[in-house]
C-alpha cells in the first residue's frame, strides 16, 4: 500500500468513532492478531475496543478529529483529538455532566488493509481525572 492509502486505512478508523459503530471499525479496521503496545502491552484488542466501547457509551456526543498524518511504508502517525460530554456512568464514576477532551499521536502499522500494530501516546491519567465530579 502506498502512503496515501495506509493514510486513509488510519483516517477512516479514527473517524469511525463519530459513527458509534465499534464493532464495524474493529472489524473493518482492526487485525483480529494486532500487537498493541499502548499501556505497556497489556492493552490488547479486546481490552481497547472495552474500553473504547465504554468511553462512546459514557460520552455518546464524542467527535473525533484527525488533524494531521504522515506517512512511510507501512506506518502512519496520526495526530487526533476528541471530546464529549460525560452523561452516564464510566468505570465507576457517575455522570459528570463535563466535556472530557483527549488528544493523542497514535503510530500503527497496516497491513492487508488493516491496522495490525498500534502505539498511542496520550495523557490518560489526566483525561481519567476529566470524569470526576466539579467542585460545586
Amino acid at each position: 500500500m502506498n502512503p496515501s492509502e495506509i493514510k486513509k486505512v488510519a483516517r477512516n478508523f479514527y473517524e469511525s468513532y463519530n459513527y458509534k459503530d465499534l464493532d464495524r471499525s474493529f472489524n473493518d479496521f482492526i487485525a483480529i492478531d494486532l500487537i498493541n503496545h499502548t499501556m505497556g502491552g497489556g492493552f490488547d484488542r479486546e481490552k481497547w475496543f472495552h474500553f473504547d466501547k465504554a468511553f462512546l457509551t459514557a460520552c455518546p456526543d464524542l467527535q473525533l478529529t484527525v488533524k494531521e498524518q504522515y506517512a512511510e511504508d507501512d506506518r502512519v502517525v496520526t495526530h487526533w483529538t476528541c471530546s464529549g460530554t460525560h452523561t452516564t456512568e464510566f468505570f465507576g464514576m457517575p455522570a459528570s455532566g463535563n466535556t472530557v477532551q483527549l488528544t493523542g499521536i497514535c503510530i500503527d502499522g497496516i497491513e492487508n488493509g488493516k491496522i495490525k500494530e498500534h502505539f498511542a501516546m496520550a495523557d490518560f491519567t489526566q483525561f481519567m481525572q476529566q470524569f470526576a465530579k466539579k467542585n460545586q
